[in-house]
Protein backbone atom coordinates (compact mmCIF):
# COMPACT_ATOMS: atom_id res chain seq x y z
CA UNK A 1 0.00 0.00 0.00
CA UNK A 2 2.76 2.36 1.11
CA UNK A 3 4.44 1.82 -2.63
CA UNK A 4 1.21 2.33 -4.35
CA UNK A 5 0.58 5.32 -2.81
CA UNK A 6 4.39 6.43 -3.23
CA UNK A 7 4.37 5.60 -7.01
CA UNK A 8 0.84 7.38 -7.08
CA UNK A 9 2.50 10.42 -5.91
CA UNK A 10 5.33 10.80 -8.45
CA UNK A 11 3.08 9.78 -11.66
CA UNK A 12 1.05 13.06 -10.18
CA UNK A 13 4.42 15.40 -9.26
CA UNK A 14 5.64 13.98 -12.72
CA UNK A 15 2.48 15.34 -14.30
CA UNK A 16 2.32 18.44 -12.16
CA UNK A 17 6.29 19.15 -13.10
CA UNK A 18 5.86 18.24 -16.70
CA UNK A 19 2.76 20.91 -17.12
CA UNK A 20 4.89 23.80 -14.76
CA UNK A 21 7.87 23.17 -17.11
CA UNK A 22 5.73 23.68 -20.16
CA UNK A 23 4.70 26.48 -18.95
CA UNK A 24 8.34 27.83 -17.94
CA UNK A 25 9.80 27.19 -21.55
CA UNK A 26 6.80 28.75 -23.43
CA UNK A 27 7.69 31.95 -21.37
CA UNK A 28 11.27 31.68 -22.42
CA UNK A 29 10.17 31.08 -25.84
CA UNK A 30 8.29 34.51 -25.82
CA UNK A 31 11.04 36.26 -24.44
CA UNK A 32 13.31 35.19 -26.96
CA UNK A 33 10.89 36.39 -29.35
CA UNK A 34 10.97 39.87 -27.81
CA UNK A 35 14.49 39.86 -27.77
CA UNK A 36 15.23 39.28 -31.22
CA UNK A 37 12.40 41.56 -32.11
CA UNK A 38 14.20 44.27 -30.15
CA UNK A 39 17.40 43.27 -31.78
CA UNK A 40 16.49 43.30 -35.31
CA UNK A 41 14.25 46.68 -35.21
CA UNK A 42 17.14 48.40 -37.79
CA UNK A 43 16.54 48.41 -41.40
CA UNK A 44 16.38 45.24 -43.21
CA UNK A 45 16.88 46.08 -46.99
CA UNK A 46 20.05 44.68 -47.41
CA UNK A 47 20.43 42.88 -44.85
CA UNK A 48 21.49 39.39 -46.52
CA UNK A 49 20.55 36.41 -45.12
CA UNK A 50 22.80 34.76 -42.49
CA UNK A 51 22.67 31.30 -40.35
CA UNK A 52 23.74 31.59 -37.20
CA UNK A 53 26.14 28.89 -36.25
CA UNK A 54 25.82 26.84 -32.74
CA UNK A 55 27.75 27.14 -29.96
CA UNK A 56 26.84 24.52 -27.30
CA UNK A 57 25.46 20.75 -28.78
CA UNK A 58 22.21 21.63 -26.84
CA UNK A 59 21.41 24.86 -29.10
CA UNK A 60 20.96 22.10 -31.90
CA UNK A 61 17.34 21.55 -30.32
CA UNK A 62 16.45 25.47 -30.06
CA UNK A 63 15.92 26.97 -33.90
CA UNK A 64 14.86 30.51 -34.42
CA UNK A 65 14.14 32.46 -38.11
CA UNK A 66 13.97 36.23 -38.37
CA UNK A 67 11.43 36.38 -41.51
CA UNK A 68 10.83 39.84 -43.48
CA UNK A 69 7.43 39.31 -44.20
CA UNK A 70 6.43 42.23 -46.68
CA UNK A 71 8.94 40.47 -49.37
CA UNK A 72 8.61 37.07 -47.74
CA UNK A 73 12.22 36.44 -47.49
CA UNK A 74 14.15 34.81 -44.72
CA UNK A 75 17.06 37.08 -42.80
CA UNK A 76 18.29 34.97 -40.46
CA UNK A 77 17.81 31.27 -38.50
CA UNK A 78 19.79 29.41 -36.54
CA UNK A 79 21.54 26.95 -37.88
CA UNK A 80 19.52 24.22 -36.21
CA UNK A 81 16.62 25.73 -38.13
CA UNK A 82 15.08 25.25 -41.35
CA UNK A 83 14.63 27.03 -44.19
CA UNK A 84 11.00 26.73 -44.66
CA UNK A 85 8.45 28.82 -41.75
CA UNK A 86 8.77 26.68 -38.77
CA UNK A 87 4.84 27.69 -38.64
CA UNK A 88 1.92 29.67 -40.59
CA UNK A 89 0.46 31.42 -38.09
CA UNK A 90 1.55 35.15 -37.12
CA UNK A 91 1.20 35.24 -33.40
CA UNK A 92 1.18 32.62 -30.66
CA UNK A 93 1.94 29.28 -29.94
CA UNK A 94 2.07 25.94 -32.30
CA UNK A 95 3.12 22.21 -32.34
CA UNK A 96 4.30 21.61 -35.27
CA UNK A 97 6.28 18.66 -36.85
CA UNK A 98 9.41 19.63 -39.53
CA UNK A 99 11.76 17.19 -40.99
CA UNK A 100 9.97 14.44 -39.21
CA UNK A 101 11.05 16.48 -35.61
CA UNK A 102 8.66 17.60 -33.12
CA UNK A 103 8.51 21.65 -32.46
CA UNK A 104 7.10 24.01 -30.08
CA UNK A 105 7.06 26.91 -31.75
CA UNK A 106 6.75 30.55 -30.66
CA UNK A 107 5.50 33.14 -33.88
CA UNK A 108 5.63 37.29 -33.37
CA UNK A 109 5.34 39.99 -35.35
CA UNK A 110 6.21 43.86 -34.55
CA UNK A 111 4.31 46.44 -34.74
CA UNK A 112 4.78 47.30 -38.39
CA UNK A 113 4.58 43.70 -39.39
CA UNK A 114 7.14 44.30 -41.25
CA UNK A 115 9.24 41.35 -39.25
CA UNK A 116 8.22 37.93 -38.07
CA UNK A 117 10.17 36.24 -35.45
CA UNK A 118 9.71 32.12 -34.93
CA UNK A 119 11.26 30.89 -32.23
CA UNK A 120 11.53 27.04 -31.68
CA UNK A 121 12.45 24.54 -29.29
CA UNK A 122 12.19 20.44 -29.89
CA UNK A 123 9.85 18.75 -28.08
CA UNK A 124 12.02 16.18 -26.60
CA UNK A 125 13.65 18.72 -24.67
CA UNK A 126 10.58 18.72 -22.35
CA UNK A 127 10.28 15.03 -22.83
CA UNK A 128 13.77 14.59 -21.59
CA UNK A 129 13.85 16.94 -18.50
CA UNK A 130 9.85 15.46 -17.61
CA UNK A 131 11.40 11.90 -17.57
CA UNK A 132 14.79 12.80 -15.53
CA UNK A 133 12.55 15.04 -12.78
CA UNK A 134 10.26 10.98 -12.57
CA UNK A 135 13.36 9.36 -12.26
CA UNK A 136 14.81 11.67 -9.85
CA UNK A 137 10.95 11.29 -7.93
CA UNK A 138 11.93 7.59 -8.20
CA UNK A 139 14.88 7.54 -6.17
CA UNK A 140 13.46 7.51 -2.86
CA UNK A 141 11.15 4.47 -3.94
CA UNK A 142 13.64 2.59 -5.44
CA UNK A 143 16.65 3.17 -2.16
CA UNK A 144 14.35 4.33 0.84
CA UNK A 145 11.52 2.04 0.47
CA UNK A 146 13.77 -1.00 1.06
CA UNK A 147 14.89 0.98 4.30
CA UNK A 148 11.54 1.98 5.20
CA UNK A 149 9.94 -1.76 5.02
CA UNK A 150 12.42 -2.88 7.12
CA UNK A 151 11.90 -0.41 10.22
CA UNK A 152 7.95 -0.98 9.30
CA UNK A 153 8.25 -4.75 9.87
CA UNK A 154 10.47 -4.46 12.92
CA UNK A 155 8.71 -1.43 14.54
CA UNK A 156 5.32 -3.89 13.64
CA UNK A 157 6.83 -6.76 15.22
CA UNK A 158 7.83 -4.91 18.40
CA UNK A 159 4.45 -3.46 18.65
CA UNK A 160 2.12 -6.56 18.38
CA UNK A 161 4.72 -8.79 20.55
CA UNK A 162 2.48 -7.54 23.51
CA UNK A 163 -0.51 -9.02 21.65
CA UNK A 164 1.64 -12.61 20.83
CA UNK A 165 2.34 -12.66 24.28
CA UNK A 166 -1.15 -12.36 25.28
CA UNK A 167 -1.89 -14.98 22.64
CA UNK A 168 0.19 -17.49 23.57
CA UNK A 169 -1.25 -17.03 26.89
CA UNK A 170 -4.84 -17.31 25.99
CA UNK A 171 -3.80 -20.82 23.67
CA UNK A 172 -2.21 -22.52 26.50
CA UNK A 173 -4.82 -22.60 29.51
CA UNK A 174 -6.93 -25.61 29.78
CA UNK A 175 -10.51 -25.02 28.66
CA UNK A 176 -11.68 -25.08 32.57
CA UNK A 177 -9.31 -21.97 33.12
CA UNK A 178 -10.92 -18.76 33.06
CA UNK A 179 -8.91 -16.70 35.59
CA UNK A 180 -8.65 -13.29 34.28
CA UNK A 181 -5.37 -12.16 32.93
CA UNK A 182 -2.86 -10.03 34.49
CA UNK A 183 -3.77 -6.44 33.21
CA UNK A 184 -0.88 -4.71 35.44
CA UNK A 185 1.67 -6.71 33.16
CA UNK A 186 0.38 -5.82 29.57
CA UNK A 187 1.16 -2.75 28.06
CA UNK A 188 -1.07 0.42 27.85
CA UNK A 189 -1.65 -0.48 24.31
CA UNK A 190 -2.99 -3.99 24.68
CA UNK A 191 -4.87 -3.12 27.90
CA UNK A 192 -8.25 -2.54 26.29
CA UNK A 193 -7.98 -6.20 24.74
CA UNK A 194 -7.11 -7.87 28.16
CA UNK A 195 -9.97 -6.12 29.89
CA UNK A 196 -12.34 -6.97 27.34
CA UNK A 197 -10.83 -10.81 27.04
CA UNK A 198 -11.00 -10.67 31.29
CA UNK A 199 -14.76 -9.39 30.47
CA UNK A 200 -15.48 -12.40 28.35
CA UNK A 201 -14.15 -15.32 31.21
CA UNK A 202 -16.07 -13.59 33.47
CA UNK A 203 -19.64 -13.83 31.52
CA UNK A 204 -18.60 -17.39 30.40
CA UNK A 205 -17.47 -18.86 34.15
CA UNK A 206 -20.82 -17.07 34.74
CA UNK A 207 -22.66 -19.23 32.13
CA UNK A 208 -20.74 -22.35 33.07
CA UNK A 209 -21.94 -21.34 37.09
CA UNK A 210 -25.56 -21.36 36.13
CA UNK A 211 -25.83 -24.42 34.08
CA UNK A 212 -23.81 -26.46 36.84
CA UNK A 213 -26.47 -24.81 39.11
CA UNK A 214 -29.49 -25.39 36.93
CA UNK A 215 -27.88 -29.21 36.73
CA UNK A 216 -27.99 -30.12 40.04
CA UNK A 217 -30.90 -28.11 41.12
CA UNK A 218 -32.61 -30.47 38.49
CA UNK A 219 -31.38 -33.75 39.63
CA UNK A 220 -32.14 -32.67 43.10
CA UNK A 221 -35.90 -31.68 42.70
CA UNK A 222 -36.67 -33.81 40.05
CA UNK A 223 -36.21 -36.70 42.29
CA UNK A 224 -38.59 -36.70 44.67
CA UNK A 225 -41.55 -36.27 42.59
CA UNK A 226 -40.49 -38.67 40.17
CA UNK A 227 -39.99 -41.35 43.14
CA UNK A 228 -43.39 -40.16 43.99
CA UNK A 229 -44.39 -41.37 40.54
CA UNK A 230 -42.57 -44.69 40.94
CA UNK A 231 -43.63 -45.52 44.32
CA UNK A 232 -47.62 -44.54 43.12
CA UNK A 233 -46.91 -47.18 40.13
CA UNK A 234 -45.68 -50.23 41.71
CA UNK A 235 -48.82 -49.65 44.42
CA UNK A 236 -51.13 -49.30 41.50
CA UNK A 237 -49.17 -52.70 40.41
CA UNK A 238 -49.74 -54.30 43.62
CA UNK A 239 -52.88 -53.28 44.50
CA UNK A 240 -55.71 -56.07 45.30
CA UNK A 241 -58.56 -54.05 43.99
CA UNK A 242 -59.99 -51.09 41.41
CA UNK A 243 -60.82 -48.18 44.25
CA UNK A 244 -56.75 -48.89 45.58
CA UNK A 245 -55.59 -49.00 42.28
CA UNK A 246 -57.37 -46.19 40.59
CA UNK A 247 -56.43 -44.05 43.83
CA UNK A 248 -52.74 -44.74 43.30
CA UNK A 249 -53.16 -44.01 39.12
CA UNK A 250 -54.15 -40.82 40.37
CA UNK A 251 -51.33 -39.88 42.53
CA UNK A 252 -48.81 -40.96 39.43
CA UNK A 253 -51.56 -38.67 37.76
CA UNK A 254 -50.88 -35.99 40.23
CA UNK A 255 -47.26 -36.79 40.81
CA UNK A 256 -46.42 -36.14 37.12
CA UNK A 257 -48.24 -33.17 36.95
CA UNK A 258 -45.88 -31.92 39.64
CA UNK A 259 -42.53 -32.76 37.86
CA UNK A 260 -44.00 -31.31 34.68
CA UNK A 261 -43.98 -27.97 36.27
CA UNK A 262 -40.77 -28.66 37.93
CA UNK A 263 -39.70 -28.96 34.49
CA UNK A 264 -40.94 -26.09 33.20
CA UNK A 265 -39.99 -23.63 35.36
CA UNK A 266 -36.36 -24.83 35.70
CA UNK A 267 -36.16 -24.31 32.20
CA UNK A 268 -38.00 -20.52 32.21
CA UNK A 269 -35.32 -20.01 34.58
CA UNK A 270 -32.69 -21.53 32.53
CA UNK A 271 -33.67 -19.08 29.98
CA UNK A 272 -34.24 -15.77 31.90
CA UNK A 273 -30.61 -16.59 33.59
CA UNK A 274 -28.38 -15.66 30.83
CA UNK A 275 -30.56 -12.82 29.65
CA UNK A 276 -28.85 -9.49 29.86
CA UNK A 277 -32.10 -7.42 28.50
CA UNK A 278 -34.69 -7.96 26.64
CA UNK A 279 -35.11 -10.18 23.67
CA UNK A 280 -37.77 -7.83 21.65
CA UNK A 281 -39.73 -4.86 23.42
CA UNK A 282 -42.87 -3.90 22.43
CA UNK A 283 -46.61 -2.18 23.79
CA UNK A 284 -47.90 -4.83 25.50
CA UNK A 285 -51.31 -4.17 27.14
CA UNK A 286 -51.12 -5.66 31.26
CA UNK A 287 -54.86 -5.85 31.05
CA UNK A 288 -54.78 -8.48 28.80
CA UNK A 289 -52.10 -10.27 29.74
CA UNK A 290 -54.10 -10.67 33.10
CA UNK A 291 -57.22 -11.15 31.29
CA UNK A 292 -55.83 -14.38 29.58
CA UNK A 293 -53.97 -15.60 33.11
CA UNK A 294 -57.29 -15.17 34.80
CA UNK A 295 -58.98 -17.62 32.20
CA UNK A 296 -56.73 -20.24 31.89
CA UNK A 297 -56.61 -20.23 35.60
CA UNK A 298 -60.17 -20.33 36.36
CA UNK A 299 -60.98 -24.12 35.79
CA UNK A 300 -58.32 -25.27 38.51
CA UNK A 301 -59.39 -22.17 40.86
CA UNK A 302 -63.13 -23.66 40.55
CA UNK A 303 -61.98 -27.28 41.72
CA UNK A 304 -60.92 -25.53 44.96
CA UNK A 305 -64.29 -23.18 45.08
CA UNK A 306 -61.78 -19.96 44.72
CA UNK A 307 -62.85 -16.91 43.01
CA UNK A 308 -60.65 -15.34 41.15
CA UNK A 309 -61.43 -11.68 39.99
CA UNK A 310 -60.32 -9.13 37.28
CA UNK A 311 -60.50 -5.21 38.11
CA UNK A 312 -59.22 -4.14 35.00
CA UNK A 313 -61.05 -1.20 34.14
CA UNK A 314 -59.21 -0.27 30.75
CA UNK A 315 -55.90 -0.70 29.03
CA UNK A 316 -52.83 -0.72 30.73
CA UNK A 317 -49.89 -0.22 28.14
CA UNK A 318 -46.10 -1.66 29.56
CA UNK A 319 -43.23 -1.70 27.57
CA UNK A 320 -41.72 -4.85 27.69
CA UNK A 321 -41.38 -8.40 26.26
CA UNK A 322 -44.97 -10.22 25.66
CA UNK A 323 -43.95 -13.96 26.57
CA UNK A 324 -42.14 -12.58 29.75
CA UNK A 325 -44.81 -10.82 30.98
CA UNK A 326 -47.42 -14.00 30.30
CA UNK A 327 -44.81 -15.79 32.46
CA UNK A 328 -44.95 -13.21 35.52
CA UNK A 329 -48.53 -12.82 35.33
CA UNK A 330 -49.44 -16.60 35.10
CA UNK A 331 -46.55 -17.36 37.87
CA UNK A 332 -48.35 -14.49 40.13
CA UNK A 333 -51.98 -15.80 40.20
CA UNK A 334 -50.94 -19.61 39.81
CA UNK A 335 -48.95 -19.22 43.45
CA UNK A 336 -52.01 -17.35 44.41
CA UNK A 337 -54.39 -20.43 43.72
CA UNK A 338 -52.42 -22.64 44.69
CA UNK A 339 -51.60 -21.32 48.13
CA UNK A 340 -54.79 -19.92 48.97
CA UNK A 341 -57.19 -22.44 51.12
CA UNK A 342 -60.39 -23.44 49.88
CA UNK A 343 -63.46 -21.07 49.55
CA UNK A 344 -60.48 -18.23 49.46
CA UNK A 345 -60.49 -15.33 46.48
CA UNK A 346 -58.22 -14.19 44.12
CA UNK A 347 -58.08 -10.55 42.93
CA UNK A 348 -55.72 -9.42 39.88
CA UNK A 349 -55.85 -5.62 39.87
CA UNK A 350 -54.25 -3.80 36.72
CA UNK A 351 -54.00 0.10 37.20
CA UNK A 352 -52.35 3.23 36.15
CA UNK A 353 -50.48 5.12 39.11
CA UNK A 354 -48.53 8.59 38.25
CA UNK A 355 -47.93 7.49 35.01
CA UNK A 356 -46.74 4.02 36.16
CA UNK A 357 -48.01 1.01 35.33
CA UNK A 358 -48.75 -1.23 38.13
CA UNK A 359 -50.12 -4.93 38.60
CA UNK A 360 -51.11 -6.56 41.94
CA UNK A 361 -52.66 -10.28 43.16
CA UNK A 362 -53.98 -10.14 46.08
CA UNK A 363 -55.30 -13.20 47.91
CA UNK A 364 -57.12 -14.13 51.39
CA UNK A 365 -54.31 -17.28 52.21
CA UNK A 366 -51.93 -17.98 54.89
CA UNK A 367 -49.92 -15.38 53.59
CA UNK A 368 -46.09 -15.22 54.49
CA UNK A 369 -44.65 -13.75 57.44
CA UNK A 370 -42.87 -10.44 57.00
CA UNK A 371 -39.77 -12.54 58.42
CA UNK A 372 -39.97 -14.95 55.28
CA UNK A 373 -40.76 -12.43 52.49
CA UNK A 374 -37.02 -11.10 51.92
CA UNK A 375 -36.11 -14.92 51.01
CA UNK A 376 -39.24 -16.28 49.19
CA UNK A 377 -37.48 -15.01 45.77
CA UNK A 378 -34.53 -17.53 46.48
CA UNK A 379 -34.64 -20.76 44.53
CA UNK A 380 -36.39 -23.84 45.75
CA UNK A 381 -36.81 -21.73 49.18
CA UNK A 382 -40.30 -22.63 50.71
CA UNK A 383 -42.24 -21.33 53.12
CA UNK A 384 -43.44 -24.44 55.86
CA UNK A 385 -47.00 -24.98 56.95
CA UNK A 386 -48.75 -23.64 53.94
CA UNK A 387 -49.67 -27.66 53.17
CA UNK A 388 -48.57 -27.06 49.59
CA UNK A 389 -45.95 -28.97 47.67
CA UNK A 390 -44.97 -26.11 45.58
CA UNK A 391 -41.09 -26.08 43.73
CA UNK A 392 -40.29 -22.80 45.40
CA UNK A 393 -39.60 -21.62 41.93
CA UNK A 394 -42.48 -19.37 41.05
CA UNK A 395 -41.53 -16.10 42.68
CA UNK A 396 -37.63 -16.65 41.33
CA UNK A 397 -39.68 -16.33 37.92
CA UNK A 398 -41.23 -13.44 38.73
CA UNK A 399 -38.03 -11.74 40.32
CA UNK A 400 -36.23 -12.61 37.06
CA UNK A 401 -38.69 -10.88 34.67
CA UNK A 402 -38.91 -7.68 36.86
CA UNK A 403 -35.53 -7.37 37.06
CA UNK A 404 -35.32 -7.59 33.18
CA UNK A 405 -38.11 -4.92 33.09
CA UNK A 406 -36.74 -2.80 35.04
CA UNK A 407 -40.00 -2.93 37.34
CA UNK A 408 -39.97 -3.14 41.60
CA UNK A 409 -41.87 -5.94 43.37
CA UNK A 410 -43.01 -5.59 46.25
CA UNK A 411 -44.83 -7.95 49.28
CA UNK A 412 -47.58 -6.52 51.60
CA UNK A 413 -50.38 -8.39 53.63
CA UNK A 414 -53.81 -9.01 51.72
CA UNK A 415 -56.88 -7.50 52.11
CA UNK A 416 -57.91 -6.66 55.74
CA UNK A 417 -54.08 -7.39 56.79
CA UNK A 418 -55.28 -11.40 56.02
CA UNK A 419 -52.97 -13.08 52.68
CA UNK A 420 -50.87 -11.72 50.46
CA UNK A 421 -50.15 -8.89 48.17
CA UNK A 422 -47.94 -9.31 45.84
CA UNK A 423 -47.23 -5.75 43.63
CA UNK A 424 -45.15 -4.54 40.43
CA UNK A 425 -44.75 -1.45 39.59
CA UNK A 426 -42.85 -0.89 36.40
CA UNK A 427 -41.16 2.59 35.19
CA UNK A 428 -42.95 5.67 33.90
CA UNK A 429 -42.82 5.78 30.10
CA UNK A 430 -41.80 1.80 29.55
CA UNK A 431 -38.52 0.07 30.43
Amino acid sequence: MTTGAWIVAALWSYRDTRHETGEMMDAQLAQSAQILLAQAGHEIDDVPVTEVDAAHKYERRVAFQIWDTRRGRLLLRSQSAPTQRLDDRDEGFADRTVDGRNWRVYSRVDRERRLLVQVAERREVRDELATAVAFHLLHPILFALPVLAVLIWFAVGRGLAPLARVARDVAERAPDHLAPLDAGASPRETQPLVAALNALFARVRATLDRERRFTADAAHELRTPLAAVKTQAQVAQGAHNAAERAHALEQVVAGTDRATRLVEQLLTLARLDPQEKLPSIADVDLAAVASAAVAELRSRAANKRIGVTLDAPGPVSVRGDATMLEALVRNLVDNAVRYTQDGGAVVVRTSVDDGAAMLSVADNGPGIPAAERGRVFERFYRVTGTGQSGSGLGLSIVRRIVELHGAVVTLDDGPQGKGLTVAVRFPRGGT
